[in-house]
């Protein structure tokens, strides 16, 4: 073990809560009418319930298993799976031609699980207003097919039915708005429609619309926003995931990322993109493509099965597939994949590139068969996220981060960091703050609630480890656990020894919860 360090500093964060002030905020409205959901098929019978109040009953709500009561520091925690109820209130965006601007009616929208609480949003949003005045903006007979948020991102998949819209702007700007709302720590969205990307015009031949962004209220500054996008002479620019491989090659992350397109040539711009490599190589993301590779041509073409894909066409560095190793090729196509699968009229991928005497050829680079046609499904589970961890600096002082890649599929984050934390620091300069004698089975972790709940080993000895090993192990166990990068759920810890609370451990007390520390930080 490099060393624990001393850091006594604990600052409670205050957490503040800002509301942003619009049009909606301003009014206080109520929906008028008998029972303003329950023409929505598949509402739960609570949200439909007696009372046209949208108040829940409590015993729907999820409840903790346990009472705590403050039996001295005694109480045995155990959790175990509940159906819950999820209720919040969402703001609708719909268009009010009187006023030729966006305006929201406060919705309550509940669902069974949160994960499917931005789905139902839309699902509510696709119903239309209940107020007089305002218009739908989406037309009837949609069907929400899938709603997903990673990185930032709520990507809303819509059946083609979108298309019919009286006004594709209005709709995809009220769409916006509303699913930015619902979902505060989101930043865009990405609208799919018949498993295609949006276009301005919803054909093949409109602007690519990449990722979006709020919108304002007013449409004659939203039209003003689309014509400053497009900046001259076919020039337009857009946001963008690219995505580039671990340290390890074994997950694909995704970048966002500004692009600049020439005269609709979306495809070779995010190419160019991903040969330029990652701009956030300090946190962990590496190249996938080789060095000095160049996009020599690139077709939109129709499969034999009358799908529609993109062949792309490279110069032979592309064939040097960096060090020869089998993983970087597959994270090379698996890229590309990801990057460019999805645009409208790209269902899959070819590639070709240059052999010695300068023709186009598809054999292997090294193991894979190049012949085959490449989507997603070609790339099974190889989508990974990032989360930050903390570690101590080598002058004792502070918490330093460290990012990892674990994969997006993973269903429990709070013990994978707990898992990173264990493996210890990467840089050398950075010095591990758990003892080595410990595994991921003698420190586990349950989200509850807000809370994750962290259980210590009776034989991880308090005392031994001393005040200043104490200090910064915890710590680093919080700030990672409560870090927003990782999640946006929990925002306290409380740490368990044997799945018990205990007031003395050590030097200090784990009775109460822990919550974040910023000023241990030094990014």
């Amino acid at each position: 073990m490099k060393g624990i360090v001393l850091v006594t500093a604990v600052v409670t964060m205050l957490m503040v809560f800002i509301t942003t002030l619009t049009s909606c905020d301003m009014q206080q409205q109520e929906i008028q009418g008998d029972k303003a959901n329950e023409e929505f098929n598949g509402i739960d019978s609570a949200e439909n319930g007696s009372g046209n109040d949208g108040n829940i009953d409590d015993s729907l709500l999820r409840s903790p298993d346990k009472d705590i009561s403050d039996e001295d520091q005694s109480i045995i925690y155990d959790f175990s799976k509940q159906n819950a109820v999820y209720s919040n209130d969402a703001l609708l965006y719909f268009f009010n031609r009187e006023g030729n601007r966006l305006e929201c009616e406060k919705r309550i929208v509940i669902s069974a699980q949160a994960d499917d609480y931005l789905k139902r949003v839309v699902e509510h949003l696709a119903l239309g207003p209940k107020l007089k005045g305002l218009e739908p903006v989406i037309p009837k007979g949609v069907v929400v097919e899938k709603v997903a948020y990673h990185n930032k991102v709520v990507s809303v998949y819509l059946s083609k039915e979108f298309l019919k819209a009286d006004d594709l702007l209005i709709a995809r700007t009220a769409l916006v708005n509303t699913i930015l709302g619902a979902k505060p720590d989101a930043e865009y969205v990405k609208i799919y429609v018949d498993n295609g990307e949006l276009t301005d015009n919803g054909k093949f031949n409109g602007r690519v619309l990449g990722l979006l962004n709020k919108y304002p209220d007013g449409l004659d500054e939203i039209k003003t926003r689309e014509r400053e996008k497009a900046l001259g002479q076919g020039i337009t620019h857009i946001y963008r995931e690219l995505y580039f491989q671990d340290q390890d090659r074994k997950f694909l992350v995704p970048e966002i990322r500004p692009i600049v397109v020439k005269q609709g040539m979306v495809a070779e711009a995010v190419v160019g993109e991903l040969l330029k490599g990652p701009s956030l190589q300090d946190q962990g993301l590496y190249p996938t493509l080789p060095k000095g590779t160049q996009l020599l041509e690139a077709k939109y073409v129709e499969g034999s099965d009358s799908s529609k894909g993109l062949e792309l066409y490279f110069s032979d560095e592309f064939k040097t597939a960096y060090d020869s190793n089998i993983n970087s090729e597959y994270m090379m196509l698996g890229s590309l994949v990801y990057s460019l699968v999805g645009l409208p009229e790209v269902e899959w991928l070819k590639i070709y590139y240059q052999d010695a005497a300068g023709e186009y050829v598809d054999t292997p680079v090294m193991t894979m068969n190049l012949q085959k046609k490449f989507n997603q499904e070609s790339f099974p589970d190889l989508l990974g996220r990032k989360i930050k961890v903390y570690f101590s600096d080598k002058d004792v002082m502070n918490l330093v981060p460290e990012y990892r890649v674990i994969s997006r599929s993973s269903e429990d984050i709070a013990a994978d960091i707990i898992r990173e934390l264990i493996k210890g620091p990467l840089q050398d300069d950075h010095v591990e703050v758990i003892p080595p004698s410990l595994s991921v089975e003698d420190i586990t972790v349950q989200v509850d609630d807000k809370t994750a709940f962290v259980n210590l080993p009776s034989k991880i000895n308090g005392p031994a480890l001393g005040s200043a090993g104490e200090t910064i192990a915890l710590y680093s166990i919080v700030n990672s656990l409560t870090d927003p990068v990782n999640t946006e759920t929990v925002k306290q810890v409380q740490f368990l020894v044997d799945h018990k609370v205990v007031d003395e451990f050590g030097n200090m007390s784990l009775a109460d919860p822990f919550v974040r520390n910023p000023a241990l930080i030094k990014e």
